[in-house]
């Protein structure tokens, strides 16, 4: 599972270190799935989800057992009592993660090992999100949508580990900000990459011009040349990797994973990538195995250091700051 190590401009913890990060969510994401995975072959599956309403209303009366009889009424009664409100057990050590708000948990038992493994994917990606967009102290006001979008799944649940992805990073660049297009971090090469994707079967006709044709049956229509942004995207990682002293070679990729691409003069630099080619690409990507690189996470820390970051202080940090 690809690690989303920036995410627009959103705070990262990965910026802090990603060094430590790296390695610690590739330990963690081990040490998970072996408990969860021991907990559904060994029917101990209600360890790690919620308790069943069942579980729940026996556990209460072991509790209202120790309270009194008006105590109890009381607690039946009252208006502000929340009956039916389930105990939650947390997947992901609190401690381990020095964060009580990064934790997962299982509403469902799946039939399944695959099923497991789907639902198990869904609470990592969530858990990435949130690493990607606050710190032990600071968090950025994320935009739900993303949690949907399924680009973003799409690449952080099919590659591995040892991928770094910067998801339309915002970079600051002469005093100006600037979102670049993809940026994937691998063990010996830097993707920069762009999507050229529309309906099923559209074909792309590119141009030198500021705009590209895309033909679907007998509906036309233009779109941006997707060749500027990338173009941009490359110049300055290539730019920054340089001043970093890093030798890493950097690449700019087009893809379309459910289209085609027509652009026979395309730039010698440029790697078109469309439905006829894209999955055996894709395909080498995810058997690729490789402990993380200490060149490749350099180039992280020297790209994330010239990222935009947009947070606040969480509330019980600015109540400490205050006091």
């Amino acid at each position: 599972m690809a690690q989303l190590i920036k995410l627009y401009e959103y705070i990262s913890r990965y910026e802090l270190d990603p060094y430590r990060y790296s390695r610690q969510f590739i330990r963690l994401k081990r040490q998970q799935w072996n408990k969860v995975s021991q907990a559904w072959e060994n029917n101990a599956f209600h360890s790690v989800m919620k308790v069943s309403q069942v579980s729940e209303f026996r556990q209460e009366n072991r509790t209202e057992k120790k309270q009194s009889l008006l105590k109890k009424l009381k607690n039946k009664y009252s208006k502000e009592a929340k009956p039916n409100v389930p105990v939650i057990m947390p997947l992901i050590n609190e401690a381990a993660l020095e964060d009580e708000e990064l934790q997962f948990r299982f509403t469902t038992i799946p039939k399944t090992i695959d099923d497991l493994k789907h639902l198990f994917l869904d609470y990592i990606f969530r858990f990435q999100i949130r690493w990607a967009s606050s710190t032990l102290q600071q968090k950025s006001l994320i935009d739900k949508s993303i949690y949907r979008d399924r680009l973003l799944q799409y690449f952080v649940q099919r590659l591995p580990d040892h991928f770094l992805l910067l998801y339309h990073p915002v970079f600051q660049l002469k005093n100006a900000p600037v979102e670049l297009d993809c940026i994937l971090i691998g063990t010996t090469e830097i993707y920069c990459i762009t999507f050229v994707e529309q309906l099923d079967e559209t074909v792309f006709t590119g141009t030198k011009d500021n705009f590209w044709i895309s033909r679907r049956g007998d509906v036309e229509g233009k779109l941006l040349n997707p060749l500027i942004g990338l173009n941009r995207t490359g110049t300055v990682v290539q730019k920054l990797v340089k001043a970093g002293g890093i030798d890493i070679p950097v690449k700019k990729l087009m893809l379309s994973r459910n289209g085609y691409i027509d652009y026979p003069f395309a730039p010698y630099d440029i790697t078109i990538l469309d439905k006829r080619t894209y999955d055996e690409w894709f395909g080498r990507l995810r058997k690729s195995s490789a402990p993380l690189k200490h060149t490749q996470l350099k180039a992280a820390q020297v790209l994330l250091s010239h990222c935009l970051t947009t947070s606040h202080y969480r509330r019980e940090w600015d109540e400490t700051s205050s006091e």
